[in-house]
């Protein structure tokens, strides 16, 4: 189902996920974010990565965007943006569902955000980080040799929905 009928539009990939023995999980900045976007003419293109370090200049516009991809059987081109300042916030212990990135979509909307374990690290309350997240079946389990203690990231979940924030020019 697409969101909506127009050319543009800002849309949040939100996360949440339940934390045992972990205090928070960050995404590091440099991480690209893996989506499913859909064409207004119904298309699906699976497996697309947006890479905030790569941007570039939208053909016939004087805009940038962090991903630029064609439509089969059109010479039109749309777009993808994350909007805000550089980075993702850390997600802490209860948050419940959080925005990560903000995306301007312009001729398509992305409707799936896919979780990979590239770039995530878990802070246990006593602060050790944990960079070597794997996630197995879409859970973690880990150990804190400090605590004594099972760490575990479960019920993992994302969704994309219409974003609050004012759009900018480009």
């Amino acid at each position: 189902k697409y969101l909506y009928q127009i050319s543009m539009v800002l849309l949040d990939l939100q996360f949440k996920c339940d934390l045992e023995g972990l205090a928070k999980l960050r995404l590091d900045s440099k991480t690209t974010l893996n989506v499913k976007a859909q064409f207004p003419n119904g298309d699906v293109h699976e497996n697309l990565w947006i890479d905030r370090k790569e941007e570039q200049s939208v053909p016939g516009s004087r805009g940038t965007a962090h991903l630029i991809i064609g439509q089969k059987g059109s010479s039109k081109k749309a777009s993808i943006k994350i909007e805000g300042k550089e980075g993702y916030p850390d997600y802490n212990d209860g948050d419940g569902w959080k925005t990560f990135a903000t995306l301007d979509c312009r001729g398509l909307e992305v409707c799936e955000w896919i979780i990979h374990a590239d770039g995530f690290t878990a802070e246990t309350p006593g602060g050790d980080v944990d960079d070597e997240i794997e996630f197995e079946d879409g859970e973690y389990y880990g150990y804190d040799e400090k605590t004594d203690a099972q760490t575990s990231i479960t019920n993992i979940e994302t969704r994309v929905v219409v974003s609050k924030m004012k759009k900018k020019k480009r």
